[in-house]
């Protein structure tokens, strides 16, 4: 029986953790390997993608890409765990704002910048989850790292709560955005309700709700796998057969032209590789030498 293997994109509900919704997918899809593509908190909603088989091995190129997401900060309340399912720590009536300065702390967010991980969160800290500490009553310096924010953009302000729509890169904790915009207003900030609107190219035109797969017979499951070839549409895509396929599938070199992947390349530029049956065999990354576009791949789906 041939592995399954590809994306499926589910429209995640408020209560479940991203873990949770994994095993349940994998049981109604008979499948033994299946993971997330960035998780989603409990009291999130929205598109959680999940690699099935092979596609695991390309969870990282997936969650590289940019993610989207509609935010409403509850100003003047502090949780311990930032949003709306901890721990009141703080509490006070906030100011109300002038729409423009609240766009101009909007503002101060966009590109690269730093976040200190919250205490609620699977980072690890010399061999445990932050969140295990965290909920033990201990806390720990945590090292800000550089995440990207391309876009925040100003929704609704209805004191006290704001709403803003996010798109930003791999490793942006909303939860931390929300406390910062608070305190850059000089209140507090708690996101009181997150919905991801996009994740790794898939919005909620390609997504299911769990209920809807378990109305569906075994067949009709299978089918809302997503293919790698569609899943990865995004990136250029060039065939090969015979022994080039077998020559890129121990890892070897090759060399391609824009002609045949059809666009311009860059350096760093993904490719996906397919075989003569329009499966995907490999990921390649783009070298480029002396104006010659070499293929390396990195990732080989055998």
């Amino acid at each position: 029986m041939e592995e399954k293997k590809g994306i499926i994109v589910i429209d995640k509900d408020r209560g479940k953790t991203s873990t949770r919704v994994v095993e349940i997918v994998k049981r109604l899809l008979g499948v033994k390997k299946a993971g997330h593509l960035g998780t989603l908190d409990p009291c999130a909603t929205g598109i959680l993608p999940i690699a099935i088989g092979k596609a695991t091995k390309l969870a990282d190129i997936f969650m590289s890409m940019e993610k989207e997401y509609l935010v409403t900060i509850r100003l003047g309340i502090l949780t311990d765990t930032y949003d709306i399912e901890g721990n009141v720590l703080k509490e006070e009536e906030p100011p109300i704002f002038e729409v423009e300065e609240i766009k101009k702390v909007l503002k101060e967010f966009e590109g690269e910048i730093l976040q200190v991980p919250p205490m609620y969160s699977a980072k690890r800290y010399k061999g445990k989850r932050l969140y295990e500490l965290a909920r033990e009553g201990i806390e720990v310096n945590r090292e800000p790292k550089k995440v990207f924010i391309r876009e925040i953009e100003f929704l609704k302000y209805e004191h006290p709560y704001l709403t803003i729509r996010v798109v930003c890169g791999k490793g942006v904790y909303i939860r931390t955005l929300a406390k910062d915009i608070g305190e850059r207003l000089g209140t507090l900030g708690t996101v009181w309700s997150l919905d991801r609107t996009r994740a790794c190219g898939f919005d909620r035109s390609s997504a299911v709700k769990i209920e809807d797969i378990k109305a569906l017979d075994k067949e009709e499951r299978g089918k809302l796998i997503i293919p790698l070839k569609d899943a990865l549409k995004l990136l250029p895509k060039i065939r090969v057969f015979g022994k080039l396929k077998w020559w890129i599938t121990s890892g070897s070199d090759f060399v391609v032209s824009t002609d045949e992947v059809g666009r311009e390349l860059r350096e760093g530029d993904y490719i996906a590789i397919l075989d003569e049956e329009d499966e995907v065999v490999a990921l390649g990354v783009v070298k480029i030498d002396k104006n010659v576009y070499k293929v390396h791949p990195f990732k080989v789906l055998n």
